[in-house]
């Protein structure tokens, strides 16, 4: 993210010198796009509501204390101009403190060489619990008691003494986000719901103006548990409308944000507080997300990573789960959790390396190829079409069409091969290979002896984008999400996992019951419309002989059971028949594809769609893992696209063949 801290430090250092050139006289010649150091904002009255705001409790953090200087001449300029701002000072009174501490304050600590207390830590809330450090020398010290601080101390006694504060915003950097209570404990505060909706549409105003997106919820569930921090208090003491902001960015420049970003950032977080409506809310950012590839030694090791991954405030990505010792996991890591990652791995001694740096840089060169692949004109026949870059479908939202392609010579209730790709959206070497399927079996057909064969016996039915849904939604919003979108009602966590949703184990190890994790399984099995969809087909058709789930990524064909540990009745036959179909796979460029029953290949997993397939009676029911085995994972170049669809076709023709020579 950043080679060389102190070329930035220094970059930093010249343009504030340059600023040095002219002190301002007046609010408007003062130079709001560089930082500097200063010190109610009121329409008279006693005793009005109050609102509290304060920057730089973190000295480090800059941009805040710039911000909070723009918001004070923002304040000042627009009352009488602007209704919104005019309506509330004519009601309340607005307290700023704009502070310039490093992180901590600089107070000696008695038996101690390290100095300074972390101020967000030194509140009489969850005090001294877990969330906070009782080392002088760590950056999140609390101090010796609660209040200890006299920058702490001063708030608490005006807060006390003006006895009417309705809101209290605290700001600092960086991660984009908004949160509020709690920090110390997972009890949801009693206005959770109110707050969170407020948030929620503080963070769709911000984005009107730069399309920034911002994460939002309690401090707990969305950054990290904190104790003691200003907010719980605040709340605490009654003023209901207490919120944190974490401004830009998310990990490129982190506290060293350049200054041509104060004033952008700034009037965005305004805009977030105000009354004006967003237009719309940007991609989501994974700037300086990391995925990790952890290899556990032992069990023990391995139930510590099992644990960590857990751990909702760290808002891990498993990518790729072990199945045993000798496989790595693959977890894709917020900017925001590497260090606590990090620091936890090697402590525990477990190795990790980085495998991907940067995902949003992968990200900016997919979406790179994609507009330049748009540029070109849009194809007229299959012959046009370019199999070799990624393609959306339609733009419609929640009830867009789940289209099912039949390919068939006539004939009534033949015997029928399924094939479903997108699942999981975000996996999209499978729809675009399931597009490159479709257009293989029309121009084959009457030149390639075996295809021909298949097809003047049997159906095959092509479902290209199983979670339309979600497949737009990685277009559009969260390159990375994996589930489907819809709500789930008295959760702020939208989508269920379409692979756990069947009654196959349904509700067993192997999914979860939390709507916030990728494997959440739905309230029942078959909830879900894209899963009923093709359960009804499976079972309105009848005669269906094999059945294929398409994923990516870790290279591998797999059987069932993956909710159970017992061999399924034609565990022999379909063993046999997967060598011989990553053998035939391998021919074209080689590729290594590993094979065996879902436990015991990849992890148990409960719910999924070809257990459930299976125990319909369609014995050859497989699910295959697309390349790669981790260099780019989800983010597969688009230059493999034709090559994974191609070696992939031969192993999908070997089942096919068998399943026609071998069921009538």
């Amino acid at each position: 993210m950043i080679m060389d801290l102190q070329v930035m430090l220094d970059d930093e250092q010249d343009q504030m010198l340059s600023a040095r050139a002219a002190a301002p006289r007046t609010t408007d010649d003062y130079d709001y796009s560089n930082y500097h150091t200063i010190a109610d904002f009121s329409t008279g009255g006693t005793n009005k509501p109050g609102i509290w705001l304060d920057t730089g409790i973190h000295s480090r953090e800059w941009v805040t204390q710039a911000s909070g200087t723009w918001f004070a001449k923002k304040i000042v300029t627009d009352y009488g101009r602007d209704a919104t701002l005019t309506a509330i000072l004519d009601k309340m009174d607005i307290f700023l403190e704009i502070n310039r501490m490093w992180r901590k304050t600089r107070k000696p600590n008695p038996g101690s060489s390290c100095v300074g207390t972390d101020p967000n830590r030194n509140w009489d809330a969850g005090f001294g619990e877990p969330g906070s450090s009782g080392s002088p020398c760590s950056e999140t010290y609390r101090g010796p008691e609660a209040h200890s601080e006299s920058e702490v101390k001063s708030i608490v006694d005006f807060v006390k003494s003006h006895g009417n504060l309705k809101a209290f915003v605290s700001i600092h950097s960086y991660s984009q986000m908004l949160l509020y209570p709690y920090g110390y404990t997972k009890t949801p505060c009693k206005d959770q719901s109110e707050l969170h909706d407020l948030a929620m549409k503080a963070i769709t105003d911000l984005a009107s103006l730069y399309g920034t997106s911002y994460r939002y919820g309690s401090i707990i569930n969305t950054i990290y548990q904190a104790s003691g921090t200003t907010v719980d208090w605040t709340y605490n003491q009654g003023i209901k409308y207490s919120y944190t902001f974490e401004l830009r960015d998310t990990g490129r420049y982190g506290f060293i944000l350049p200054a041509n970003q104060i004033l952008p950032t700034c009037q965005g977080d305004l805009a977030g507080s105000d009354g004006h409506h967003g237009a719309h809310q940007g991609q989501h950012q994974l700037e300086g997300h990391q995925v990790l590839r952890i290899t556990g030694k032992d069990t023990f090791q391995h139930s510590l990573l099992k644990e960590m991954a857990e751990m909702e405030h760290l808002q891990l990505d498993v990518w790729m789960e072990p199945t045993d010792l000798s496989t790595p996991v693959d977890i894709r890591v917020p900017f925001t959790s590497l260090q606590t990652v990090k620091a936890f791995l090697e402590t525990e001694d477990i190795p990790y390396s980085v495998m991907i740096k940067d995902l949003q840089v992968m990200l900016d060169k997919e979406k790179e190829q994609r507009l330049i692949a748009a540029r070109a004109a849009e194809p007229r026949t299959t012959d046009d079409y370019n199999y070799s870059n990624y393609h959306s479908g339609d733009e419609s939202y929640e009830g867009r069409p789940l289209n099912v392609l039949k390919f068939s010579t006539g004939g009534t209730n033949r015997r029928g091969i399924w094939i479903n790709t997108g699942i999981h959206s975000r996996e999209w070497i499978t729809q675009a290979s399931g597009t490159w399927f479709a257009k293989k079996i029309v121009t084959d057909y009457g030149r390639d002896a075996t295809l021909t064969a298949i097809l003047d016996n049997m159906d095959i039915f092509l479902e290209i984008v199983t979670n339309p849904d979600g497949y737009y939604y990685t277009h559009n919003t969260n390159r990375m999400w994996r589930k489907s979108r819809k709500p789930n009602p008295g959760s702020s966590c939208d989508g269920t996992d379409l692979n756990r949703n069947w009654d196959a184990g349904f509700g067993t190890a192997g999914s979860s019951s939390n709507p916030c994790d990728q494997t959440y399984r739905g309230p029942k099995a078959h909830s879900e419309s894209e899963v009923k969809s093709i359960v009804d087909f499976v079972k309105s058709h009848g005669n269906l002989k094999a059945f294929i789930d398409i994923h990516s990524y870790s290279q591998r064909i797999m059987y069932p059971y993956g909710y159970t540990a017992t061999p399924c009745k034609d565990q022999r036959e379909l063993h046999d028949l997967a060598r011989k179909a990553i053998t035939d796979l391998a021919t074209l460029y080689g590729t290594s594809y590993r094979y065996g029953s879902v436990m015991t290949t990849i992890y148990r997993a409960s719910g999924i769609t070809i257990d459930w397939s299976y125990n319909q009676g369609i014995k050859y029911s497989y699910t295959f893992e697309l390349r790669d085995t981790g260099r780019y994972g989800f983010i597969l170049p688009a230059n493999q696209i034709l090559p994974t669809a191609k070696e992939a076709w031969l192993a999908l023709m070997a089942i096919m063949e068998h399943t026609k020579d071998n069921t009538n």
